[in-house]
């Protein structure tokens, strides 16, 4: 019940300060991830329509940075080997490392079929991606809808990273996410 009335409150509060202008969309200031979640015409905020600049790292290459908070543009393969990639119910998914560029350029069963690229990619530390509201907590949703995305799907995402060697993942405190290609 408490619930339902803070987010009550909260999207009366967000009405009137929209007021008269016509404008009915809300600023992540405005939603916290634990009432109404994250809206389709907010997340659009995510979604980059070009290519980051800025030189794009791997995850391998963040952990052997050290354990630091940098700021980065992460490519990577949405995969998580036999499991979901995707977080249920969060803006969060699992990306791999992408096969070393133009090392079996033009097969794109290189790395399956390659003994060291199959191996160092095995090896490579997987990232989390998580898209955080101003609360830190990661915002609700489903990042397939919210931001079309697909397993299998190549992606550069911005934000902060740091390497956790507990688990051997590099966290992604990410801000933008765009998608060169499907599967």
């Amino acid at each position: 019940m408490a619930r339902f009335l803070c987010g009550t409150a909260l999207l009366l509060t967000c009405w009137t300060l929209a007021g008269c202008s016509g404008s009915s969309e809300t600023s992540f200031e405005n939603a916290s991830s634990t009432s109404l979640g994250p809206t389709p015409t907010q997340d659009v905020s995510f979604v980059l329509t070009e290519m980051p600049d800025g030189e794009v790292t791997t995850p391998t290459e963040i952990k052997e940075a050290g354990t630091d908070e940098v700021s980065v543009v992460l490519g990577g393969r949405i995969d998580a080997g036999a499991a979901d990639p995707f977080q249920p119910g969060q803006l969060a998914f699992m990306i791999s490392q992408l096969p070393d560029e133009g090392h079996g350029e033009g097969d794109p069963e290189h790395a399956d079929n390659c003994p060291f690229c199959k191996r160092k990619l095995e090896n490579a530390p997987r990232a989390i991606i998580q898209f955080k509201g101003p609360d830190g907590g990661i915002l609700e949703g489903d990042a397939r809808q919210t931001l079309a995305l697909e397993k299998g799907d190549v992606v550069y995402v911005t934000g902060m990273a740091q390497y956790n060697p507990a688990v051997n993942t590099v966290m992604v405190n990410a801000t933008g996410v765009f998608r060169k290609s499907a599967h």
